[in-house]
């Protein structure tokens, strides 16, 4: 073979390789914009357990739960609101009180994150909207920014969110996000 021939196999083996990689990066941008979120509502004096789950389309199983812990009297309480996407979990502890006809966040604590094969950074609650009003919810958000499959040799995605709790008359809405 020719160098000029050698030359010219070169070229179309490297256009080949760049076209391959931009449509596989493309696919997996597609995929992982795709994926179902977990949203649950419910009542607030429904004072049980409450769990969503979704099987992911890798198989894993993304889930939320919103526990209460200690409930006072109506739109009151402590919640433990936890969240799952497979490979990380967060949770924190929310405190609600009755603030005349609306319900306010009265403090957050207690975030906890756990991951298999994850690292995260910035993690924090970031209550957004403290007390709620007739046309907004009072909202609290876990947040972190997550680094998955983290190693030396190859980290495969990273993205930022959470799980985030809504709270707008007697209903409170918990998501991922």
């Amino acid at each position: 073979m020719t160098l000029k021939k050698r030359l010219i196999s070169l070229c179309m083996a490297v256009v080949l390789i760049f076209s391959l990689s931009a449509v596989c990066a493309s696919a997996a941008q597609e995929v992982a914009t795709k994926q179902p979120t977990v949203s649950m509502s419910f009542d607030l004096n429904d004072r049980v357990k409450h769990e969503e789950s979704v099987k992911l389309p890798d198989g894993s199983i993304a889930k939320i739960t919103a526990e209460p812990i200690n409930t006072g009297r109506a739109l009151s309480g402590v919640w433990k609101i936890t969240g799952t996407n497979g490979l990380a979990t967060m949770e924190y502890w929310i405190e609600l009180e009755k603030a005349g006809l609306y319900t306010k966040i009265k403090r957050t604590w207690g975030l906890a994150i756990t991951g298999i094969m994850t690292s995260y950074e910035d993690a924090k609650i970031n209550v957004v909207r403290q007390m709620e009003s007739p046309v907004l919810p009072a909202i609290v958000e876990g947040y972190a920014k997550f680094t998955y499959f983290d190693n030396p040799v190859v980290t495969l995605w990273t993205k930022s969110g959470g799980v985030r709790a809504s709270i707008s008359g007697n209903q409170i809405t918990t998501e991922l996000y």
